[in-house]
């Protein structure tokens, strides 16, 4: 018994990629950033800027008639605006780091993998917010969760949008509005 217990140490402390001479260790998931970049890598700069929050509050304040509180972080590589009002709470994240389009890419198959067989957790296409493609697939409203995701260029959106008493159809032409203003004002 202790020699198969041996045996099968010694057979994984051999397991991994190996290294050729003169090739460098790849590094760890404990030395990469927050966004899955390495330490060399830079995210991209662009972000929703406070004062891009202040119009897309402004905006979505003049469609709904109601008051809404923003705040901010507009630190790329991951920056936040978020919304709230009587009944109303949006927040939108743009993510510039590394690898944004795909994060995104990734996280619409796990959609899948783990939504179906509920097609209101599953992805629904939307026209005019992500990236020109086939099949509209570079922008997703993920019914059960009120929630858009899009990709344009190395940016992906997130927008998280919730309304009392208004159902999950109703959002969708809100949250796109909102995804486009964030794409043009996070362009720059």
């Amino acid at each position: 018994m202790a020699a198969v217990v041996l045996c099968c140490v010694a057979l994984a402390a051999g397991c991994g990629a190996s290294r050729g001479p003169g090739r460098p260790a790849s590094s760890s998931a404990l030395e990469r950033g927050t966004k899955g970049e390495s330490p060399d890598e830079r995210a991209s700069p662009l972000h929703v800027a406070a004062a891009d929050c202040r119009r897309l509050a402004a905006s979505l304040s003049a469609r709904l008639d109601v008051a809404l509180k923003r705040s901010s972080d507009p630190s790329p590589p991951l920056s936040r605006c978020q919304l709230r009002g009587p009944g109303v709470d949006v927040n939108v994240y743009l993510d510039t780091g590394h690898g944004a389009p795909q994060r995104y890419a990734n996280r619409m198959v796990e959609q899948v993998q783990f939504g179906a067989p509920d097609r209101a957790k599953l992805p629904h296409p939307v026209a005019g917010v992500g990236e020109p493609a086939p099949y509209n697939r570079t922008a997703s409203w993920i019914p059960a969760c009120d929630t858009l995701f899009a990709v344009r260029g190395p940016r992906w959106l997130t927008v998280a949008y919730s309304r009392a008493g208004v159902p999950s159809p109703r959002l969708l032409p809100e949250a796109a509005a909102l995804a486009r203003l964030a794409f043009r004002l996070s362009a720059s």
